[in-house]
């Protein structure tokens, strides 16, 4: 999707603020030699950083502005257009967003197993961001838009910002619903076996009484 050059150059926020020092470190050493921001287009995009199945993702999330939407050292990102907070990149094959300390909070606590910190992922260029960097197939363009919200803010205000698992989040892959989804396939074969078993000894019995003399 190419959106973009709609952007006004002379809008491009400052992102040189103490809150963004250590993502655009890291952003800088996954490829040094873009430039630092670009409005988004699909053509700013460095392919040889970004998988092609993901150029143009966040273009493709409506319900953030276009003003928001950027490409920083050849990686797609989010920005706030107003604090110049960067909220979201793109490299390799990862998404990757900063959660609200509150709202990750709020994921550790619902035992959410597919959140994965990035600095922990073993990706070397990542290791020195913030603990709230993080990579989940779960969270949803909702989750993305209050992250949107919380990091417009002048002062962000931590507590009034709670996660809705039921909106917020694809499936949360909690221990306890992998738990209960493996007792409902292990039923569903146990189940599945006892009908087998019963399908046999009743074709069984049935051709036993067939061949009793009459």
């Amino acid at each position: 999707m190419n959106t973009s050059d709609s952007h006004n150059d002379n809008a491009i926020p400052n992102i040189h603020i103490p809150e963004n020092e250590k993502v655009l470190a890291c952003l800088k050493d996954i490829h040094p030699y873009d430039k630092i921001i670009l409005p988004f287009s699909e053509n700013k995009v460095n392919q040889g950083i970004t998988s092609s199945d993901l150029v143009g993702h966040f273009a493709l999330m409506s319900n953030l502005p276009l003003d928001s939407k950027y490409v920083i050292y050849g990686s797609e990102a989010l920005v706030h257009p107003k604090t110049g907070i960067i909220f979201g990149f793109i490299t390799g094959i990862n998404v990757v967003y900063r959660l609200p300390d509150n709202l990750l909070k709020e994921a550790k606590e619902g035992n959410l197993i597919n959140f994965r910190v990035m600095k922990d992922s073993g990706i070397h260029e990542m290791k020195n961001l913030e603990d709230n960097w993080v990579s989940s197939p779960s969270i949803t363009d909702p989750l993305i838009y209050k992250c949107y919200e919380y990091y417009g803010q002048a002062v962000p205000e931590e507590a009034a910002v709670h996660l809705n698992f039921d909106l917020d989040l694809t499936t949360p892959r909690t221990r306890e619903f992998q738990d209960q989804a493996r007792s409902r396939r292990l039923l569903s074969v146990g189940l599945l076996v006892v009908a087998c078993i019963l399908i046999f000894f009743l074709w069984y019995a049935a051709n036993y009484f067939m061949q009793l003399p009459r």
